[in-house]
């Protein structure tokens, strides 16, 4: 009975997300962006891409657009192997609307959606994406309003509790995922970052943008070097509750998701060893729950 319920809610899942990316898809465009209110700290919603992921990608961008509190910039980053060029029409013409594409960077993988937008905007705030996700028409306005109560932590839409035994860090998948019991800013828990942050100016250390060390260590896992290197800066984590904690996920665009290799295959777990290995900080003394 279990086996057919959870197959009849992939169904629903599946069945919903198809028919909210094409309400979302032929909804009328306007602009996108904040171009009205003029604010000290501009909000600059960063994400990343690649050309296997472009029939689908406008889906993502307009639900960033269509927000009841605009962002002043939502940036496109590309890496230098998926030119201008290549990109197909129908995310070109979203430049009308407000979409910044900048291309020609490394190809830091999923680091690309923070790695190069706090750099460029170090003094904004930096809200990070996935691209193969629809998101909330209040992500931006929840995220902002945590902003304010907690101007030194970051605000996360999903988050995990981390979990310890014996003064060692359980496995990722044994962690309890989309924790909602936590109402305070803490070190445990641990934000996926794609499902909207908000990271205030100044986040992260400069230790955080070197890019040979991420290559060398943690290149496909950038929620656990993010992790880190907050820790590094003792910046906590708050939770922004929601309704739905993981944004609809847009079909078929999951063929090349990280995700399912780095929790399926526990290799989130190899780089977070890596990762205390390399910093000295160890996950377990943070956890406390």
């Amino acid at each position: 009975m279990k086996t057919i319920l959870l197959k009849i809610g992939k169904k629903f899942k599946l069945f919903y997300a198809i028919l909210v990316s094409k309400r979302i898809r032929n909804k009328k465009l306007s602009l996108g962006i904040n171009i009205k209110e003029k604010r000290k700290e501009r909000i600059i919603i960063s994400l990343t891409s690649f050309p296997k992921r472009y029939n689908t990608l406008d889906i993502c961008i307009k639900s960033l657009m269509f927000q009841t509190m605009k962002a002043d910039k939502i940036i496109l980053y590309l890496s230098t192997d998926a030119g201008y060029q290549n990109i197909p029409e129908k995310i070109r013409i979203l430049e009308k609307y407000g979409l910044t594409i900048k291309y020609g960077y490394e190809n830091l993988m999923p680091h690309k959606k923070y790695f190069y937008a706090m750099q460029e905007y170090p003094n904004d705030i930096i809200i990070t994406a996935d691209d193969d996700l629809i998101y909330d028409k209040n992500l931006i306005k929840d995220l902002w309003k945590s902003y304010k109560k907690n101007p030194s932590v970051i605000s996360a839409r999903r988050c995990h509790l981390m979990q310890a035994c014996n003064g060692k860090i359980l496995p990722y998948n044994n962690w309890l995922f989309e924790y909602k019991k936590q109402r305070y800013p803490s070190h445990q828990l641990f934000s996926t970052n794609g499902a909207g942050t908000l990271f205030p100016p100044h986040s992260l250390p400069a230790e955080a943008f070197k890019s040979e060390q991420i290559k060398e260590l943690c290149l496909k896992a950038d929620d656990v070097w993010i992790k880190f290197m907050l820790l590094k800066s003792n910046v906590k984590v708050f939770w922004v509750k929601s309704h739905h904690i993981m944004p609809i996920v847009i079909p078929n665009t999951q063929e090349q998701a990280l995700y399912f290799s780095n929790k399926g295959e526990n290799i989130n777990d190899f780089y977070i060893s890596a990762m205390e290995t390399f910093t000295g900080i160890y996950l377990s003394e943070f956890c406390t729950i």
